[in-house]
């Protein structure tokens, strides 16, 4: 509870991302607004780099930050202005319901945020199969965080059962087809798909899909929080794809017709779980529990299968895995 309501957090994260003010008029809009125009221009050479540099300049002026720089493609789009919204958004609206927690209230501070949240959180016990699942679960599908030269490694220090209102129910969430254990790492597509799909619709009035992974080391490369702050969280969801599901290895041409129909989308990545060792947990959900290996895809854009869900009412948080991240091959100098 004290880390997640701890202003100081969000105040490091705002740091960490050179931003000066949690506060986003229009910026929404106007990320929207330019997406629209960079899609439709036919301005080629320094007419194009005119249009990125006024757009670039217009967003930092809503999003004050300590290191704007000019956008020169979807990329830098999709990494530091849509990345960096999204980030905002969520850290503006945890602090805003954290609060002051100096201020006087019924019951204790924390507990009284606790039931702002809406979300029951408990722990679960080192000697329960679930633990244990979780466990196995990550430890099969991770592979190091690489952070410039080096690679982190992690462990896990506590699993939490979550039952968000939010959300669907667990009894709810059984009773739909086609149901598997999910990474949860963040609400957005991967890089991979930033070209026209996050760019395209991830800003667009539409509901947004729910991303999820297979693989624990996609969700390890957003939890990685900071050297110097090696805690972080992971997520776990069960999703159900339904009875249909639409498969990619390349960033699909339009991703209208998937909202509107709500189908199940996987992208098909270079590294899978490998199918022997999947299990089944309770209520016929899978769970890709099996070591990474080599898939036949070898020229996909993704290095991990993503799942997309259209549809919230197929998602359900089920876990909080709390882990430290371990900088791998350090030798300690224990001498005084």
């Amino acid at each position: 509870m004290k880390v997640l309501w701890s202003q100081e957090i969000y105040s490091y994260a705002m740091m960490e991302m050179g931003l000066d003010s949690p506060d986003l008029p229009m910026g929404e809009e106007v990320l929207q607004n330019f997406i629209e125009t960079v899609n439709s221009t036919k301005e080629t050479g320094m007419n194009a780099m005119a249009v990125w540099s006024d757009f670039s300049q217009r967003w930092f002026t809503l999003l004050h930050s300590t290191r704007p720089f000019i956008f020169r493609d979807h990329q830098d789009i999709a990494e530091h202005a849509a990345d960096t919204l999204e980030s905002v958004r969520d850290t503006t609206l945890a602090s805003h319901l954290v609060g002051d927690l100096t201020g006087s209230t019924l019951d204790d501070p924390l507990f009284d945020r606790y039931k702002k949240l809406g979300c029951s959180i408990s722990p679960l016990e080192k000697d329960t199969n679930d633990y244990k699942m979780i466990l196995k679960y990550l430890d099969k599908t991770y592979e190091p965080v690489k952070v410039g030269a080096f690679s982190y490694s992690v462990s896990v220090d506590s699993i939490f059962a979550v039952e968000p209102s939010a959300c669907p129910s667990y009894d709810e969430i059984k009773r739909l087809p086609n149901k598997i254990l999910l990474w949860h790492p963040k609400f957005k597509f991967d890089e991979a798909f930033e070209k026209r799909v996050l760019a395209s619709y991830m800003f667009s009035p539409s509901t947004r899909g729910i991303v999820c992974s297979d693989a624990a080391a996609e969700a390890a490369r957003h939890g990685f929080t900071a050297v110097d702050r090696p805690e972080g969280f992971l997520v776990l969801a069960v999703a159900s794809l339904g009875d249909q599901v639409t498969e990619f290895k390349s960033p699909p041409e339009e991703t209208k017709p998937l909202e509107e129909k709500q189908l199940g989308v996987k992208g098909l990545g270079r590294k899978v779980p490998d199918e022997n060792e999947h299990v089944f947990w309770k209520d016929d959900i899978k769970v890709p529990c099996g070591r990474l290996i080599p898939s036949e895809h070898k020229d996909s854009a993704l290095e991990y299968n993503e799942y997309c869900v259209y549809d919230p009412n197929k998602v359900s948080l089920r876990f909080l895995v709390g882990v430290k991240y371990e900088e791998k091959d350090v030798e300690m100098d224990t001498e005084e």
